[in-house]
């Protein structure tokens, strides 16, 4: 199965006899899809296009699409009056002048200030955002193309990557598995004497029985047998979405990275072994490696 990384480049190009469209297409990590798109005023509709076919491609990170239109020769359109701005701003100015006695001239100056007040059209009257966009969407695709290969590399880096965090890991989860059964002998002498230097500080007997209770007792507490087992569990469960991959890969793999560090953290915590906690810590910087890496995944 393939990863994707959320982090890639892609361009695409597209040319015709009087126009040249190219789209450049960036992404990083995110937690959702997140789709931002820059298309010249004069094509501005194709925004909304444009997201809708990312959204068929990609399931996550932050996309910014940038698009970029160059025209020559009479497929560029000619400079037009908007004459229905016009002639409302023509008519207001009318208005004010009777109902409110205002005087003046309206000057060729004041009019070139309005806002909108040109427009570029073709000579046919077609609407060159429609005539135009198969050009828009060829080079769109392509550039998507280009992105997801650049994804599919950086995926296939990040897995190897990860697979030999999670081999260290291992070893580090074997170590501390070899260490438990010594672990009880340490927490058994260790309370044994603190027991005894408390009997002789108060002149109190020991009573073996009760000795032996508690001692079984804080054994079960510190025991963590069942730590280490859901660590080679969660450890497992995590080689094999580093081979086979599926959705929501990232997600998954984050839930599993959570899960390891907090066996990890409790086995450190009732350890009464030093070289256990010092495995644990050590382990635990090996998981942060992965969870930073895991985040720019798909």
């Amino acid at each position: 199965m393939t990863w994707m990384s959320m982090t890639g480049f892609g361009r695409g190009e597209s040319h015709g006899d009087d126009i040249s469209v190219t789209t450049d297409i960036r992404s990083v990590n995110h937690r959702y899809l997140d789709v931002h798109v820059k298309a010249p005023g004069k094509f501005v509709s194709w925004e909304t296009r444009i997201r809708a076919i990312a959204r068929e491609t990609l399931r996550r990170g932050k996309v910014d699409i940038f698009v970029n239109v160059r025209e020559w020769g009479n497929g560029a359109g000619s400079l037009r009056v908007n004459q229905p701005l016009l002639s409302g701003y023509m008519s207001e100015a009318a208005r004010l002048r009777s109902e409110f006695g205002i005087k003046g001239e309206i000057t060729f100056s004041d009019l070139i200030r309005i806002p909108d007040l040109f427009v570029l059209g073709t000579d046919s009257g077609n609407d060159p955002s429609e005539t135009r966009w198969p050009f828009a969407e060829k080079a769109l695709r392509s550039g998507l193309l280009m992105l997801q290969e650049s994804r599919k590399t950086e995926g296939d880096n990040l897995r190897e990557v990860i697979r030999e965090a999670l081999a260290i890991l291992a070893r580090h989860v074997s170590d501390i598995a070899s260490m438990t059964a010594e672990n009880k002998g340490m927490a058994a002498t260790r309370f044994k004497e603190r027991i005894s230097a408390t009997c002789n500080e108060y002149g109190a007997a020991i009573d073996p029985l009760r000795l032996h209770q508690e001692i079984a007792i804080q054994l079960d507490r510190l025991d963590i047998t069942e730590e280490v087992d859901r660590l080679r569990s969660h450890l497992s469960t995590l080689s094999k979405l580093v081979d086979d991959g599926g959705d929501a890969l990232g997600k998954r793999f984050d839930f599993l990275v959570q899960e390891v560090f907090r066996e990890l953290t409790t086995s450190a915590n009732k350890s009464a072994h030093p070289l256990i906690s010092a495995a644990a810590v050590t382990a635990k910087t090996e998981l942060e490696k992965i969870r930073e890496q895991i985040q720019n995944v798909e």
